[in-house]
């Protein structure tokens, strides 16, 4: 009997260490969406948008798009669809050389994030900078259905007018309403 349990407790310490060498394998600095996968819906999926108090006032334009683009497929995160568009249409997004982005939960038919805020609290990016010179790349998102993560690679457009743009790559983890950021570089643009 003594020898059934060593043998089932030197097992448990093995799979125990071995568990252990994998997550210790995982190189946090260099995420993968493949670290982030998240189950694919089928569905059933609500046919109707539905806004909250401040998307009620956003132009009839965004509200006519998210509509469309709720009967598209998941394109993020398992059940959710990345929006983006050019803004100059309303408040939602005012400037036309700026990328603005919403996802969208297709399974409650609500709009629930916007692109992941930079940390100079701007959620709108840019692939030009605001006097028209060009920065390179264009703005660019990479996501997949079956990934939580999601990686950004552009110039976020400052909230403070004095901040100069920087075009950089950032992985973000969404966590069904919001995001974590797991790296940036600064190299951005310059790695593509």
């Amino acid at each position: 009997m003594k020898t059934k349990i060593k043998l089932i407790l030197t097992a448990l310490v093995l799979m125990a260490s071995a568990t252990y060498a994998q997550c210790k394998d995982v190189d946090r600095s260099n995420p993968q969406f493949s670290d982030y996968l998240v189950p694919v819906s089928n569905g059933p999926f609500e046919r109707n948008i539905h806004f909250n108090k401040e998307q009620e006032n956003y132009s009839q334009h965004w509200k006519n798009a998210v509509q469309e683009q709720l009967k598209k497929p998941v394109n993020f995160a398992g059940h959710f669809r990345i929006y983006t568009a050019f803004g100059g249409h309303g408040k939602e997004c005012l400037r036309d050389n700026w990328v603005c982005g919403w996802v969208i939960d297709k399974l409650s038919g609500e709009v629930v994030a916007t692109l992941p805020s930079d940390t100079n609290g701007s959620y709108n990016y840019a692939d030009i900078s605001d006097n028209g010179t060009p920065v390179g790349l264009p703005f660019e998102i990479d996501a997949y259905k079956n990934s939580s993560m999601i990686a950004l690679t552009g110039q976020s457009i400052s909230v403070n007018k004095s901040d100069s743009p920087v075009c950089k790559t950032a992985l973000f983890n969404f966590n069904n309403s919001g995001y974590v950021k797991l790296i940036e570089s600064l190299e951005g643009c310059n790695n593509q």
